[in-house]
């Protein structure tokens, strides 16, 4: 009895070593399957979930990551000292193994090492908006790509902004964010030197506040007291200068000091607008979360990704809030001048300006009657992108003797007084379309020249520019010249009339993308044998995309939404007080299909 005891109970017990055995192998089956299940989702971790900066961050993420199909998780901590919060958060990442992990950090030091075991791991770590201290990462040996502003330059800005506010003169206290970390540090230095260089500003007093409102309220408070006499504050983030500005009012001193933030935050923007803060910085958070998930992806996929990716800045200050800027477009129908309204709608939105605009559909009558109407609705400036060179003189001259201040975009005006111009150089993209097709033509062969709108400076300017430079190829000869007005189905019929008449040719230079692309729509139906080389101006969607295809040799890019974004920047500066250029230059540059090769050929 008792050895048949022994026998059931060592036969239960190697059924239970089964078991247990069993178990740890599929607990090691399970537990890779989970962190696989990680491996291609991108981590994005971000600090002060408080602060709008990072939800706009954390949208500008989202957004990308939903329209490219990218797995993306959000987390952070609640307060920018949360640092041994935010390096736990990270080690969790680490160990349920995420593919990538994109982080603005809490401290630029304190994270290195945790960022150093993620890579250890092999997990893409990408930094965003706070640079992780270079020395550090030296001495563990690791490099990480950073994604963001130079806090040096914006700081500067404001700096610079303040100095000519108070001409120079004044006293400055500074109001820092945590010590030791890397963008409180350059923010502080930046808006110091560019403040106190070649002025006899004073700085009275700097000392941080952490990133926060309540510990900004005590500071300012305190300081305030202690200071009688103060011109301006510069607050490293706008959440210390809404801490600063509550003890303003506390002191009954709201609207004697100039007081400047940095992240351009909405409630900062309200104060703006009655000119309770004057002055802050945009960077971009939106487009650090863009950009981050984007190279974290990339780099997921064994794609090379660069050490550095800059995102922009810009100077938002109350000056421009409340003012109204009227825009007279040309013609909506035309992709280019979409593109332009749409950068100027959105530089509108940045810096606070209300934009009106008309569509003049191309009719010389109707851009005068808009621009009447505008002058009448008293504008602060108006904008106006010339249907032609010459009509639209007197309608210039009927704002200058209102006093209404003009700004012409793209298409200059003959006559007339303008605060600026803010062009691509024409001459120089039609000299570019003559150098690229001389040398894909190898100096030799017979081209087609399909021209604009007569009377507007880009048709003529592009003429000129593409012929003069073709004087340097006596082999190449143009061999017809037709008007097709910008149009991209004049410039079909007048392709298709060509062909009918067996015009033997080489090449066709388009003065814009519709005129060539109705060209290329003539080619298409009359299936010609021959592939020539088309080349148009613009780099409208439909021709870039058409030059991806092949279907077109190549496109000039003169960035119709940059020219709208810099004459609404162009407004703002004047508002400010600033001095213009009359000309302000839109670089150019050539769209092709990426396996053409060429030499350079953008200049002589």
């Amino acid at each position: 009895m008792g050895i048949k005891k022994f026998g059931i109970m060592n036969l239960f017990c190697r059924h239970i070593t089964f078991l247990f055995l069993l178990a740890n192998l599929l607990m090691i089956s399970i537990i890779p399957q989970a962190e696989a299940g990680n491996k291609g989702t991108v981590a994005l971790v971000m600090k002060a979930l408080s602060n709008p900066f990072f939800l706009v961050m954390e949208e500008g993420a989202r957004k990308y990551a939903r329209e490219e199909n990218i797995p993306l998780e959000v987390f952070g901590v609640e307060r920018e000292t949360d640092v041994e919060r935010q390096i736990g958060i990270v080690e969790n990442l680490i160990s349920r193994g995420y593919g990538a992990i994109v982080i603005a950090p809490a401290d630029s030091k304190r994270l290195v090492p945790i960022c150093k075991k993620a890579l250890e791991k092999n997990i893409v770590v990408i930094n965003i908006d706070n640079p992780l201290h270079k020395a550090t990462m030296d001495k563990l040996g690791i490099s990480i790509p950073f994604i963001g502003s130079d806090n040096r330059i914006g700081a500067g800005m404001v700096g610079t902004y303040v100095k000519n506010k108070l001409k120079g003169r004044g006293k400055v206290i500074v109001i820092e964010g945590i010590r030791g970390v890397e963008n409180a540090d350059l923010r502080k230095q930046g808006f110091i030197d560019a403040v106190t260089q070649n002025s006899a500003i004073e700085i009275l007093s700097s000392e941080s506040a952490n990133w926060h409102t309540d510990e900004a309220l005590s500071l300012a408070t305190r300081l305030l007291r202690k200071y009688k006499s103060v011109n301006a504050i510069f607050c490293a983030n706008d959440k210390m200068a809404i801490g600063v500005l509550q003890a303003l009012d506390n002191l009954d001193r709201a609207g004697d000091i100039l007081l400047a933030g940095y992240d351009n935050i909405e409630s900062v923007r309200n104060e703006m607008r009655t000119g309770r803060i004057h002055a802050t910085v945009e960077q971009h958070p939106e487009l650090m979360g863009e950009y981050g998930v984007e190279l974290a992806w990339k780099a997921l996929n064994g794609q090379n990704v660069p050490t550095y990716k800059q995102t922009p800045l810009d100077l938002i200050t109350y000056e421009p809030f409340n003012k109204t800027v009227a825009l007279s477009i040309s013609d909506l129908q035309n992709s280019f001048f979409s593109t332009l309204l749409l950068g100027a709608r959105n530089a509108a939105k940045l810096f606070g300006l209300k934009l009106l605009f008309r569509d003049a559909q191309n009719n010389e009558a109707q851009q005068l009657t808009d621009i009447a109407n505008f002058i009448k609705q008293n504008v602060d400036i108006v904008i106006v992108n010339p249907t032609n060179t010459e009509s639209i003189t007197p309608a210039i001259e009927m704002a200058n003797r209102n006093s209404v201040p003009v700004i012409t975009v793209d298409r200059k005006s003959s006559g007339g007084e303008i605060l600026c111009h803010i062009e691509s150089d024409n001459l120089e993209g039609g000299r570019m379309a003559s150098r690229l097709l001389a040398q894909l033509l190898r100096g030799e062969g017979r081209i087609i020249e399909i021209e604009g709108i007569p009377g507007t400076s880009a048709a003529h300017e592009r003429g000129i520019g593409f012929n003069e430079a073709l004087r340097n190829y006596p082999q190449i000869k143009v061999v017809a010249r037709e008007v097709a007005n910008f149009d991209r189905q004049e410039a079909h019929d007048v392709m298709q009339a060509l062909l009918q008449n067996d015009i033997r040719f080489d090449a066709v230079f388009a003065h814009n993308d519709n005129m060539i692309l109705g060209v290329a729509d003539a080619i298409g139906e009359l299936k010609i044998p021959s592939s020539p080389l088309l080349i148009g101006f613009d780099a409208i969607r439909e021709a870039v995309q058409a030059v991806k295809q092949g279907l077109l040799t190549a496109t000039i890019a003169q960035k119709p939404e940059t020219m709208g974004r810099l004459s609404i920047a162009s407004s703002v500066r004047y508002f400010r007080g600033e001095k213009l250029s009359p000309v302000i230059p839109v670089e150019l540059s050539f769209v092709l299909k990426e396996e053409t090769s060429i030499v350079s050929v953008d200049k002589q």
